[in-house]
């Protein structure tokens, strides 16, 4: 009896398997913006038909899914577009962008792709670095206004050096 209940177990696992082996999925989550800019980002889509292109639909998921995740859904997902594209070698993407600048440094997503014969639901965390200058460092935070003084100040260690290598009359 053990050895029939191993067997059939085998059998609907492998079937699973076989079922699911062509499914669409999601991969690889490339960013390209940084922190304190519009959201540029893409997914992989993987084992994606070319029949099934048609069929696919994407979204953040609904606020109860982001609370059975336990993830904090945050203002900035909500205004977040998703859209499917094709690279120009026809490999499927998913493009993420948003309208608005990103100001934190981190963001929870969570993904929902449908097709016409599957569902899932993926977790990513955006990470956002700094802004970096053109040498590919980071740039430096940055600094309020300086207001206008009406007259210049000098360091006092400054102003006595100078003051004592000045000629004498």
């Amino acid at each position: 009896m053990h050895k029939l209940l191993k067997m059939n177990a085998l059998a609907l696992a492998t079937l699973m398997a076989a079922q699911t082996a062509g499914a669409a999925g999601l991969g690889r989550l490339s960013v390209t913006s940084a922190l304190g800019q519009p959201l540029r980002a893409e997914i992989e889509l993987l084992a994606v038909q070319p029949e099934e292109l048609g069929t696919l639909g994407v979204k953040i998921a609904n606020q109860e899914a982001f609370r059975q995740a336990r993830l904090e859904r945050s203002e900035a997902v909500g205004s977040l577009q998703l859209y499917v594209e094709q690279r120009p070698g026809g490999k499927p993407v998913l493009r993420i962008t948003s309208p608005q600048a990103i100001n934190d440094p981190f963001l929870d997503l969570l993904i929902e792709l449908n097709w016409s014969s599957g569902r899932i639901l993926r977790e990513y965390t955006v990470l956002l670095d700094p802004p970096s200058d053109s040498r590919g460092e980071a740039a430096p935070p940055a600094q309020p206004a300086a207001t206008v003084a009406s007259e210049p100040s000098v360091p006092a260690t400054v102003a006595s050096k100078a003051k004592s290598s000045a000629p004498s009359k």
